[in-house]
């Protein structure tokens, strides 16, 4: 049963791997639908990478889909953020959205946080925390059986430095990890669509927002959508309106 199990699995992930293939033969052929459809071959079969969405935000970037490259370069960045050929890409296709909105400005702490949080993948802060668990405990033997009282010192203040550093590196890979299961982000699909007061379409028009457009969701209720953009305005959209990621 178990070997069954393990067949039909490495079996899928060869036809993913081939399906991937494909879609990069594909897109450097310039047949951007038929590389679409293999990426799309890999997303069904429950398989996801950075890789993958970076790869299919440069088809429809190529195909002049921006709010589709877009949201995938966000998916992209979600699972690898300290990528800089995706932060640059994502910045390019940004360029096509009409709206420009002034960001509210982060505190100090928030800046360097988020930076420090984005240097690396969670995957990445994880192997950190290994290693530093790993060394932290050397530290704890070395100022338990050394003799001499410089060595004790040494794996005392080293012993601290790495539980701070194990500490953050936890952090920062549980708040990468909650990042990429959030589904609080969407991108705006409509071309143009007019930001309501009320989740109804008697509410008042308060801004408008064109495709492309990043938003963050608040709530929900009977297929609305309470937004927040970049500028801190807040608003309703119907939910067919974006695609959330």
């Amino acid at each position: 049963m178990i070997l069954a199990f393990l067949v039909l699995a490495l079996t899928g992930m060869a036809q993913s791997n081939n399906w991937f293939e494909e879609g990069n033969a594909a897109y450097n052929e310039g047949n951007y639908e038929q590389a679409l459809t293999m990426y799309g071959n890999v997303v069904d079969s429950g398989l996801e990478s950075a890789e993958l969405y970076y790869n299919m935000g440069n088809t429809y970037y190529k195909m002049k889909k921006y709010p589709m490259s877009i949201l995938y370069y966000e998916k992209a960045l979600k699972l690898a953020p300290g990528d800089e050929d995706i932060r640059t890409n994502l910045e390019i296709a940004n360029l096509a959205v009409v709206d420009k909105i002034n960001a509210l400005p982060q505190s100090f702490v928030a800046r360097w946080w988020n930076g420090a949080k984005s240097s690396l993948s969670t995957d990445g802060w994880a192997w950190v925390s290994v290693v530093a668990f790993a060394l932290l405990l050397l530290c704890l033997f070395a100022f338990l059986m050394a003799r001499r009282a410089g060595w004790r010192k040494t794996g005392f203040f080293a012993g601290l430095l790495l539980l701070l550093c194990l500490a953050f590196s936890v952090a920062f890979a549980v708040g990468n990890y909650n990042d990429q299961k959030r589904q609080d982000e969407a991108i705006i699909m409509t071309s143009t669509v007019n930001v309501k007061s009320t989740p109804s379409e008697a509410g008042i028009d308060l801004f408008v927002l064109h495709e492309g457009t990043k938003v963050r969701i608040l709530d929900t209720m009977n297929g609305w959508n309470k937004i927040r953009i970049a500028d801190g305005s807040i608003g309703w959209l119907q939910t067919e309106s974006m695609i959330a990621f």
